[in-house]
């Protein structure tokens, strides 16, 4: 069995590399006279993610991508006791609630496990982390005695998982001032809209956006404002269909485009998904119309990037379809693509947007010595 000097080291370590966390939760389960146990991540209401022992790793994916913690009644239950220190099942459950619950009978059961004891620990950003230790069934539920050696280990593992939470936010400092040295304005933000880092570019981008109480940002621009809300809401879920390449109209003469990009991570980062990179790209007029600029910055394919340069043009539906000798069933579906992917409802918030000259291209950057 490994000696608890050795456990805290380790635990210290996968603050930095979570590839050791189910070595180390197998080892915190042996001092436990356990199976093994899992750490899992939360933010905002979203499981991110999880790693497990070997004992527990059957399904494990399955469970939680399927949303079996949501499921659950052992957080909520965990949580009514308000205690710095592990709970066991039999302290919040019968034993007939136990045996109902997702986590034993769709996770645990199928593994061979049965009783459980856990502990949450609140990280200050907001994040959420919950340790489980896990016995076989058949085995004797978690005493007092067990309880007491993992309470000695719970201080090392809450400040292991504020360690983590904050090389994470040292990473996402780091790539917003890389994504500054070659001129965007980027900003980071949490499936609740929060800032959690900012470069100098956007800070000073004021004809766009205004800070909100509680490190949260918001465009000025009331249409753009609501796209970026509804984008910022589906973090936790980068397959869903909101717009995240939308234009904004700010206050000043430079209109910009905002690309907000979702940070999926996996289950094995444990606190790397659920944000996003807000990007920004301010524009200037042109008098040429550049569809390639155009599909780039709003994900168009190049039929839908041609048939928004048609609508810019003041074009009918008619004549794009005669233009490119296509059927007009086929530019209107285009349309409705072109729409949804700018956040526009009609042809004349198309003309606004790509306005004046017909289009808008990248401010280049000022020549030294002029």
């Amino acid at each position: 069995m490994p000696d608890f000097e050795s456990i805290v080291d380790d635990i210290y370590g996968a603050a930095a590399d979570p590839e050791c966390w189910p070595r180390i939760m197998h080892d915190i389960g042996r001092s436990a006279e356990a199976a093994g146990g899992a750490i899992i991540a939360r933010r905002a209401d979203a499981w991110l993610g999880w790693r497990c022992s070997i004992a527990l790793e059957k399904g494990a994916d399955a469970f939680f991508s399927s949303g079996g913690l949501e499921r659950s009644q052992v957080l909520g239950r965990l949580l009514a006791f308000n205690r710095a220190g592990f709970v066991a099942d039999q302290e919040g459950f019968t034993e007939e609630e136990f045996a109902k619950d997702p986590v034993i009978r769709e996770w645990c059961a199928p593994n061979g496990i049965h009783h459980c004891t856990a502990t949450a620990v609140p990280i200050p950003n907001g994040d959420l982390v919950m340790f489980q230790v896990k016995r076989r069934k058949g085995d004797p539920a978690f005493g007092s005695a067990d309880l007491a050696r993992l309470d000695a280990l719970r201080p090392h593992l809450a400040r292991a998982g504020l360690l983590a939470a904050r090389w994470r936010l040292e990473r996402l400092r780091s790539a917003t001032e890389a994504l500054a040295t070659v001129g965007v304005p980027a900003a980071i933000l949490d499936v609740e809209g929060r800032v959690l880092a900012a470069n100098g570019l956007i800070e000073e981008l004021t004809s766009h956006h205004v800070w909100l109480p509680r490190d949260r940002i918001a465009l000025i621009e009331p249409a753009a404002d609501k796209l970026l809300r509804a984008a910022v809401a589906d973090l936790g879920n980068p397959s869903a269909g909101s717009i995240r390449s939308f234009p904004s109209k700010g206050t000043g003469d430079r209109p910009a485009v905002m690309h907000l990009i979702p940070v999926t991570g996996n289950a094995r980062d444990l606190f790397g998904g659920g944000l996003g990179v807000l990007a920004v790209t301010p524009l200037a007029r042109s008098a040429v119309l550049n569809p390639a600029l155009v599909q780039s910055l709003f994900d168009l394919t190049p039929t839908e990037a041609r048939v928004a340069g048609g609508l810019a043009e003041g074009l009918t539906l008619d004549q794009i379809a005669e233009r490119h000798k296509v059927k007009l069933s086929t530019v209107r579906s285009q349309v409705r693509s072109v729409f949804a992917k700018t956040g526009s409802k009609r042809q004349s918030q198309i003309v606004a947007l790509f306005a004046a000259q017909k289009s808008f291209l990248p401010q280049p950057a000022e020549q030294s010595g002029r």
